[in-house]
């Protein structure tokens, strides 16, 4: 894939709440759409746990403060770093530049979690336990829900086949045409990636257990709720803590062949492949910079 689709890819937030901000920012989402990011936010999040009135007015300010932080915050350095990813594009990369782009996905991401995260976890210190149970439960369903393309693809033995569709559909959404050779490719180094659905699903169980374990024992006698927000605000802040070490073993592997692939797609772009990933870079950092004047 090309250095974008390591970008869409890459920019996934710590806390799955907050990932809508950045996904539907990082895929250029509209001027429409960004100012309603936080009623279809709260959409989604009351779509997995009943809340009351107070409860939805806190988290419709906790939202609402998040997106006008981001608007005058972060979309300015989103674009700047579009046109700089622009202007690299001009040449291959290399390794170096890959890991540095890598690098920046993840401080935004941080950022970004760290903004929302204290906010985050006093509004989940404030579910009863039957919400909690219910939050539990529908997480788990959407958890699995997002998963199944890739459950059915493993069963059929078709998941590389999907994995490298994935890759040749990204290829093409950011330079405009892909290959034959390209497509080799992609084939190729697609047969090399290793499958972490299960172990991903399993390293999310290991989280949510975590988290809602905390956070129901906020009920008992004798429990510090400062102690308790601090536990819930390290989940949220590196879930990576819960991750199993089969997931964190393939994933770093997994890492490493991307890189491959992203240098060997780099490398074999044609001048007007290259000229139109410019174009995409630029018009989208140009439609974020718009963003923050209204």
């Amino acid at each position: 894939m090309n250095r974008f689709a390591a970008f869409v890819t890459a920019a996934r937030c710590r806390f799955f709440l907050l990932m809508l901000l950045v996904a539907l920012v990082a895929a250029g989402c509209t001027n429409f759409f960004y100012n309603r990011l936080d009623t279809l936010a709260a959409w989604y999040i009351q779509d997995l746990v009943s809340l009351d009135d107070a409860q939805r007015s806190d988290l419709r300010s906790w939202l609402d403060s998040t997106l006008q932080w981001h608007r005058s915050s972060e979309l300015t350095r989103y674009a700047q770093f579009l046109r700089t990813l622009a202007g690299t594009a001009a040449q291959p990369g290399n390794p170096t530049t890959y890991r540095n782009i890598e690098t920046q996905i993840e401080q935004f991401g941080s950022r970004l979690v760290e903004r929302a995260a204290p906010d985050a976890a006093r509004l989940l210190m404030r579910l009863t336990p039957e919400q909690l149970e219910q939050f539990e439960t529908n997480l788990a369903a959407k958890s699995r829900e997002r998963n199944e393309e890739n459950l059915k693809a493993l069963a059929d033995g078709k998941w590389h086949e999907k994995r490298a569709k994935d890759i040749e559909k990204q290829l093409k959404r950011w330079t405009g045409s892909v290959t034959k050779e390209q497509q080799r490719l992609i084939a190729q180094h697609s047969a090399r990636f290793d499958s972490t659905t299960a172990d991903w699903l399993e390293s999310q169980a290991r989280w949510r257990q975590a988290m809602f374990g905390a956070l129901k024992e906020r009920f008992a006698a004798g429990q510090s709720p400062e102690a308790i927000e601090e536990r819930i605000l390290g989940l949220l802040r590196t879930p990576e803590s819960q991750w199993t070490r089969a997931y964190q073993t393939k994933a770093t592997q997994n890492r490493e062949q991307s890189l491959a692939v992203l240098a060997a797609l780099d490398a074999s772009l044609t001048p007007e492949q290259r000229r139109h990933l410019q174009r995409e870079l630029t018009e989208l950092a140009q439609r974020l910079e718009r963003m923050t004047q209204t």
